[in-house]
């Protein structure tokens, strides 16, 4: 479903066009910033102008003076330090800041991210290791420890202080030694600081302005956390961009993007370029590898640990796309009609699922929690959808947990092999009990509709709404258009040319949909404008991103639906057919679930026959439902891909209707549509 914000009441558009006249800017750019919650003159000076001059105070977080006390005795001291982080981008990222930044101030350190093999944070194993190695009089946590209360007293049995720096939700229980976590209360205002956010604030806190040259280790971790991209971190990721692209950026940062080839420099390119290459290591294996990536100074090492990366993630993306169809596969198979879909696996490997756990929710629009493991514990990444709280509906099943930690959009979780089962019902339960159906449905958000030409102007000015990121989403638009010219981009391309009276607009991989975007259904066209440059010149561009078909019984979508009954004539399977009484009886029932049915008809006239269908998403030839939400297809045309496990035909075409491949039952009644 594809939702249009700009609803805006009379005092709405009165503060909108103030905003439009005072600060420069098209109506449609006010429109988004007022949409986005920017409505004050001073929370619009700061969006348009974020930068170093907005950084908060790191002494306001609860516990950072503590904290820097503590580390100057350890100065004064000439002790040993461990900055024990995590395996992933934020985790390693913040471990290598904070690692550079206490080595200037003369300390001995020892870096130390776990494999994730280990699991994640503080464990007795890891730290009786580094106490053999090592002996440090003062371990600082990065990323982790929040949950770790067990742990700190271990620690601090064996003789040595703990310093916690964690961004992670606050447990009922904290650990008792000084924390730096920026979900405490304190005097300073933001609570959405990733890992190595807190980590770069206790490096300013300590060594001041010269910690500014950490700030691209900050920005990646970031981005590839999800952290939203507004008040602070919006600063953060502003000046780590604009200090990336002067190529000041570490060794690392400048040898990843290199080995990426990345031929432009903003948030999105940076989380999906250079993101997954530092977490590529900690997935498959040797964290260790994009630890010492990030810590070196050298560029020659710089570039060969690159390319170790970089071969990491293609073996990667081969093993996620094994993965991915495996759990796929599970989840039409076992999981389609649940509300958070939860599935284990002997086999998988564990680096990897929380990457296809987010891939799936994506498509079907659900949590998702995946586990893997062969022994006695499971360990599981948990993703979710905005509407839902994963952290929350993981806490409130936690008396099956041996451990879990995370936040509202992500959590990983410990379960003993035994309580896997006990676990999973308990979660189904709450989510089916907790949260209504509609907030399931995918719904991409239209900041604008289109009713005239759209600008270069206005494109190139919607660029200073970048950073975009999660919490400030590139600017969308929506245009409804019923007939529009559709054309290869080049012969023999799966990509798409669509014409319409506003712009024309580039659909990748649009190809397969020609047929749906050239007949009569009614379109709603969801696309992300854009500025290309070519010999010096700008240029307009838009991109689609989603498409709407709204059906009607108009005269050209009727007569297109004869044309694919007619072509029925040909085929051979020879599907039984009912009565439709029991059809339509069946297909009510099945009607009153929400997920893994399809309801087809070949005469749209008949859609008002069937009151039933009136709630559900409406298309002609296929599906568009990726989520198995139930939905009407008018006239399906041949080898249609489904997960769905029915389809009732509520009409019969003249010839026999066409199987959707993939599906166990096909229902179809006896009268002709």
């Amino acid at each position: 479903m594809i939702k249009l914000l700009s609803d805006f009441t009379s005092e709405d558009e009165k503060r909108i066009s103030e905003i439009s006249r005072d600060f420069s800017l098209h109506k449609e750019t006010a429109g988004i910033l007022y949409s986005r919650g920017v409505r004050t003159d001073e929370e619009l000076s700061a969006f348009l102008k974020p930068g170093w001059k907005r950084f908060k105070d790191p002494l306001l977080l609860k516990g950072m003076p503590e904290a820097v006390e503590r580390v100057k005795q350890a100065v004064e001291g000439e002790e040993t330090v461990v900055v024990y982080g995590d395996y992933d981008v934020d985790g390693i990222s913040a471990t290598a800041l904070l690692t550079k930044a206490l080595t200037e101030l003369g300390l001995d350190v020892v870096p130390f991210v776990p494999e994730r093999a280990d699991g994640y944070g503080l464990s007795k194993a890891n730290i009786d290791k580094i106490f053999d190695e090592h002996f440090p009089e003062l371990i600082i946590t990065v990323d982790c420890g929040i949950s770790g209360g067990k742990e700190v007293e271990y620690i601090k049995e064996l003789g040595a202080d703990v310093i916690v720096t964690d961004h992670h939700e606050l447990p009922d229980e904290l650990p008792d030694c000084t924390i730096v976590n920026c979900k405490q209360k304190s005097g300073y205002g933001f609570e959405s600081l990733c890992g190595a956010g807190v980590a770069y604030k206790l490096a300013y806190a300590l060594i001041g302005t010269k910690a500014n040259k950490y700030i691209d280790y900050a920005t990646i971790a970031t981005i590839a956390d999800s952290m939203p991209l507004t008040d602070e971190n919006r600063d953060i990721v502003y000046e780590g961009v604009k200090y990336i692209k002067s190529g000041k950026a570490s060794p690392a940062i400048n040898a990843l993007i290199e080995v990426a080839a990345m031929k432009e420099i903003n948030s999105t390119s940076l989380a999906f370029m250079v993101a997954p290459r530092i977490n590529a290591a900690g997935r498959m294996g040797d964290a260790s590898l994009a630890l010492e990536l990030l810590l070196t100074d050298d560029e020659a090492r710089a570039k060969t640990l690159a390319s170790k990366l970089n071969e990491f993630n293609v073996s990667r993306q081969t093993e996620c796309d094994a993965l991915y169809k495996a759990a796929r596969q599970k989840v039409v198979e076992t999981a389609f009609d649940k509300k958070i879909i939860v599935l284990s696996g002997d086999e998988w490997n564990g680096g990897l699922v929380g990457i296809i756990a987010a891939r799936l929710v994506e498509e079907f629009s659900r949590p998702v929690i995946l586990f893997a493991g062969k022994g006695d514990s499971l360990h599981g990444s948990a993703r979710s959808i905005e509407a839902v709280n994963i952290y929350e509906c993981v806490s409130a099943c936690k008396r099956f947990l041996k451990d879990y930690g995370g936040h509202s959009q992500a959590a990983g979780i410990t379960v003993e092999r035994e309580n896997y089962e006990p676990f999973k019902k308990a979660i189904e339960e709450y989510v089916e009990k907790t949260y209504d159906s509609e907030v399931f449905k995918p719904v991409k958000i239209a900041d604008a509709l289109v009713t005239e030409k759209f600008t270069l102007s206005l494109a190139k000015e919607l660029e200073r709404l970048e950073p975009c990121g999660v919490g400030n989403r590139r600017p969308m638009f929506l245009l409804n258009a019923t007939d529009v010219t559709v054309a290869p981009l080049k012969a023999d391309s799966p990509h798409v040319l669509i014409k319409t009276e506003y712009l024309e607009l580039t659909y990748f991989s649009g190809g397969k949909k020609s047929d749906l975007l050239s007949s009569g259904a009614d379109k709603s066209i969801l696309f992300e404008p854009g500025v290309s440059t070519f010999n010096g010149r700008e240029f307009l561009k838009g991109y689609v991103r989603d498409v709407e078909f709204t059906v009607k019984p108009t005269e050209k979508v009727v007569l297109e639906a004869f044309r694919i009954s007619l072509l029925t004539l040909e085929n051979d399977e020879k599907t039984p057919f009912k009565a439709e009484d029991e059809v339509v009886s069946e297909a009510k029932e099945a009607a009153k679930d929400c997920y893994g049915t399809i309801f087809a008809l070949y005469n749209p006239l008949n859609i008002d026959k069937y009151p039933f269908l009136s709630v559900m998403d409406k298309t002609i030839y296929a599906s568009e439902e990726k989520n198995l939400k139930n939905n009407l297809v008018v006239a399906p045309s041949k080898n249609v891909l489904t997960g769905f496990k029915t389809v009732y035909y509520l009409d019969r075409p003249l010839g026999f209707p066409y199987a959707f491949s993939g599906t166990e039952n096909i229902v179809a009644s006896e009268s002709y549509a």
